[in-house]
Order: C-alpha cells, then sequence, then structure tokens
C-alpha cells in the first residue's frame, strides 16, 4: 500500500450510523502497522480537580486535539477525548511535528497552567507484536459531522505503559514552536441538568473472565438505551439549552494563559472574536449563521463513545441513575465489566471550531467537577479492590 493511500486511512472509512452496532468489533477496521499511536495526559488530573480546577484540566486535555489538527491541517485522523487527555493516531511521517508541537502545549501548560502535560507515543506495530491490537471506525454522529471509535486491547495496554514510572514511551524532548491553538473555544456556560443529575460513566470489559467483550458492549448499549423513553440520544447533554457566554472578562483572562505576553496580531483577532461572539450570543442576535449553529450543537456533541471502552455523560433522572448504577452492579459482579461514575448538576462543553457551518464544529461533553477523571479514578479503586481481594 502506498503513503498516499496509507495517509487516507481514516478518511476513506464508511461512516456507520448506528451507535449500538458499534458494539460489534466486525464494524471496526485495523490501523495500518507503520501508523503512530501519541497519548496526552495530565500528571495529577485528579488532585487538580478536586481543587477545583477541572476546567483547566479539561482545556487543556482539549488543547492537545486542537494542537494536533493544526499541525496535520486537512489530512483526517482519528482521535479520542479523555477528560484529562486525548488518544491521536496519526500516519507515519508526522507523528515528530505533531509531537514537537505538543511539547511546546506541554511547556505552555507548565508555565501559565502550572500543570504538567505528559506526552507518548507508539507505533502500532509494536503494539501489535505484543498481541494488542487497535481497531477503529467512524461514527456519524450527524449528516456533517463524525468522531472516531476504538477497540483493541492496544489503547489500554499502550496508557498503561505510559503511566509506569519511568516509561520509555513518554516523549521528553524539546517543543519547536508555540502551540497554535486556533479553533480551540471554551466559552460556554456549562450546561444545567434537565433530568437532575449529569452521569458521567466509564465502562471496561474484564479480561480473562470468559465473556465476550463485544457482546458485554452490545447487551449495556440496548440496556442503556432501554432507560430512556428515546434511546440514549434523549440523554444528550447538548440538548440542554444553551446559557450563552461565560462572563468576557473571566475569557480574556483564560485567553492570556494560551498565548504569549504582548499584543500579536493573531491575539487581537481573538480578543476581537471573543468580544463580538460573546455579544451576539449573549442578546441572541438572530444572525441566520449563528442561530443554525446553535441548532447544529447537540447533533456535533461527543457524549458518548467507544475508546476500548464505553464512556457517556448522560442527562439523567435520580431513578435513571439508580438503575443504571444498578445494572452496571450486576454487570460487575457477573465479571463482564469494571466501572466508574461520576455525579454532577453540569457538564462541560470544549469546543473545536474551524468554522460556523454544519460539519466545520465539534463539541467535547464532559461532566463538571470531574466527570471521566473522577470516573476514571473510581474504576481504578474497584480494580486495585478486586486483585486485593484476591491476595
Amino acid at each position: 500500500m502506498s503513503l498516499a493511500s496509507h495517509e487516507s486511512f481514516y478518511r476513506d472509512l464508511t461512516p456507520i450510523t448506528d451507535f449500538a452496532s458499534l458494539a460489534q468489533l466486525s464494524q471496526y477496521t485495523a490501523v495500518p502497522l507503520d501508523w503512530w499511536m501519541i497519548l496526552t495526559d495530565i500528571r495529577g488530573s485528579t488532585r487538580a480537580i478536586r481543587e477545583g480546577r477541572y476546567k483547566d484540566v479539561n482545556t487543556l486535555g482539549a488543547a492537545t486535539i486542537a494542537v494536533a489538527r493544526r499541525v496535520l491541517g486537512k489530512l483526517e485522523f482519528p482521535f479520542a477525548f479523555g477528560g484529562d487527555g486525548a488518544t491521536l493516531l496519526v500516519p507515519d511521517g508526522h507523528q515528530e511535528q505533531v509531537l514537537a508541537s505538543l511539547a511546546g502545549l506541554r511547556d505552555l501548560a507548565s508555565v501559565n497552567f502550572g500543570l504538567e502535560l505528559r506526552l507518548a507515543s507508539v507505533r502500532i506495530s509494536e503494539l501489535e507484536k505484543l498481541g494488542a491490537h487497535v481497531q477503529v471506525a467512524k461514527f456519524a454522529v450527524s449528516d456533517t459531522c463524525t468522531i472516531a471509535e476504538f477497540r483493541g486491547e492496544g489503547l489500554r495496554l499502550a496508557e498503561e505503559q505510559f503511566k509506569q514510572p519511568g516509561s520509555t514511551l513518554e516523549y521528553r524532548g524539546p517543543g519547536t514552536a508555540d502551540p497554535d491553538l486556533r479553533g480551540l473555544s471554551c466559552r460556554w456556560k456549562p450546561f444545567q441538568s434537565r433530568n437532575g443529575v449529569m452521569l458521567t460513566v466509564i465502562i471496561e470489559p474484564r479480561s480473562g473472565t470468559g465473556h465476550d467483550p463485544s457482546v458485554t458492549f452490545e447487551r449495556l448499549v440496548k440496556q442503556m438505551d432501554a432507560l430512556f423513553p428515546d434511546g440514549m440520544d434523549s440523554a444528550n447533554p447538548g440538548l440542554a439549552e444553551l446559557r450563552g457566554y461565560r462572563p468576557s472578562a473571566t475569557l480574556l483572562r483564560e485567553e492570556a494563559r494560551f498565548q504569549k505576553p504582548g499584543l500579536s496580531g493573531s491575539r487581537l483577532l481573538r480578543i476581537f472574536e471573543i468580544l463580538v461572539a460573546g455579544f451576539l450570543f449573549n442578546r441572541r442576535i438572530p444572525v441566520p449563521v449563528l442561530r443554525q449553529y446553535v441548532r447544529d450543537t447537540p447533533a456535533h456533541c461527543d457524549f458518548r463513545k467507544f475508546d476500548s471502552s464505553l464512556r457517556a455523560v448522560l442527562d439523567c433522572t435520580p431513578e435513571q441513575v439508580r438503575a443504571l448504577e444498578t445494572l452496571l452492579k450486576q454487570e460487575h459482579e457477573s465479571g463482564a465489566i469494571h466501572y466508574g461514575t461520576c455525579q454532577s448538576n453540569e457538564a462541560l462543553m470544549t469546543c473545536l471550531v474551524e468554522g460556523l457551518n454544519p460539519g466545520e464544529h465539534l463539541h467535547f461533553i464532559d461532566g463538571s467537577d470531574g466527570g471521566y477523571a473522577l470516573a476514571a479514578e473510581q474504576m481504578k479503586l474497584q480494580k486495585t479492590r478486586l486483585l486485593t481481594s484476591r491476595t
């Protein structure tokens, strides 16, 4: 296969429209062996979140995707947002440039945020040698917007190796340029739950227990759909009313932390954009393209996804939360899954906006007060308790 066809691998995948079918491994395609997996993670994110800095953690996690998108330009590549970091798959020959730009973001995170952003990379062929596969599918969240879905043990193995002390996967090279964060936007007020609880959930299949992950995931998706009158689509946090932009003074202070000191042309343009957009959205000025953008936003939200685990942020009633917790506990006790949850009153939305037209914007959803990071921490404790009980 030629280099050009390798680079077009993800672009050429046929989008899947039925989320439930993504539980089936047959819907996924193996990632080319010469591609690279890049992982980003904020060390100490749980502590930072407990200190009330979940917005900083969330924004930097999404910023790693924004930086990679600017480096790769029009080249389509799969990525997944994990709350306090991200997983990126990039073609061979592009990984060094992406890592160097991410290292610039790592330096900025240290100086301006006081947070340690860690980077790692591993070639897909190296994971395959260990019997850890990586497959990807393209899910159509709307007629014009798609997101990547992942399956395979490769993601979990890479994450485990990355988080080991002195990991050989970690990238410690210097940043070669200031990170280009055009397109990153975190301006909307959090979504208030319409039903009472924003529930963040992570569900991971357990290995060595005789349960088929595809069967488990397919069963769980159907059972979770049945908890909501119109399926999980009706639990999309993005269906809540957009409450307008946060205060301009707050946004300008946050913007300064993503820019070098001084007033460059690009910074002045961003300031102007924040002020104008805030005025138009908060005053609900009837500009057609803005009204279309608001209408499209729910369908452009990644509120549920597969990245070797099933992740979702769902707007639930207290009764639905209890029913889902009971279901997950039963599945865990049967040996099928590990899981973690986090409850809050709101959901955060972090945006990648290339334009206001359909298909030009994507919105990452996470529960406030910790969301995915705290759900992952709960799942980690669950695993630890299980191991302790066996010894």
